[in-house]
């Protein structure tokens, strides 16, 4: 069995870990590990921050989501939680690849409580584990949804989450 065939989605080659982006996400979060301060090559054994990867693995897990939620509103999606388990090192250079699958998903009170798995690949070694916690609202809230979507595109930054956020988890879903 390919190991694609063990997620319920499969994105190839999805991320390259850049010398610049990890540079620019330990200035921003201030990372101590990172020294983001030096100037062109960073060093060979500098830690890649798992949480670099936040927002390729959140991208494809609510294209999972989008596949269990019908008519699923990606604006009403609440990042609750994630944990990551290195498995192997990162590091600048890495061309990742990431499976993901729906391990739980609870229905209460109009509400989905989803967990979704995530795996990160890198050269075909299993290299981080993910779970993330999602919280989705089903109730009528009131609120404009074409506001709340245009709202959810400006706030991930460009290249890194979704457009048109109605449209993107069934247009993931179905490039499968």
């Amino acid at each position: 069995m390919a190991v694609a065939d063990e997620w319920d989605l499969w994105f190839p080659d999805a991320y390259e870990i850049g010398a610049e982006t990890v540079r620019s996400f330990a200035r921003a979060t201030r990372s101590w590990d990172v020294p983001y301060a030096v100037s062109r090559r960073l060093p060979d054994d500098v830690a890649v921050p798992a949480t670099l990867l936040g927002a390729p693995m959140l991208q494809a897990a609510s294209a999972v989501v989008g596949k269990a939620i019908p008519n699923c509103n990606l604006s009403s999606i609440m990042h609750a939680g994630q944990s990551f388990t290195y498995l192997r090192p990162l590091h600048v250079g890495d061309v990742l690849s990431l499976g993901v699958r729906l391990t739980s998903h609870i229905v209460k009170a109009e509400t989905d409580l989803i967990v979704v798995e995530c795996m990160v690949y890198a050269h075909g070694e299993q290299a981080l584990d993910a779970e993330i916690f999602l919280v989705h609202s089903q109730r009528e809230t009131g609120i404009d949804l074409d506001a709340a979507n245009r709202l959810a595109d400006e706030v991930m930054m460009t290249g890194t989450g979704p457009s048109h956020s109605d449209d993107y988890a069934a247009n993931v879903a179905d490039s499968r």
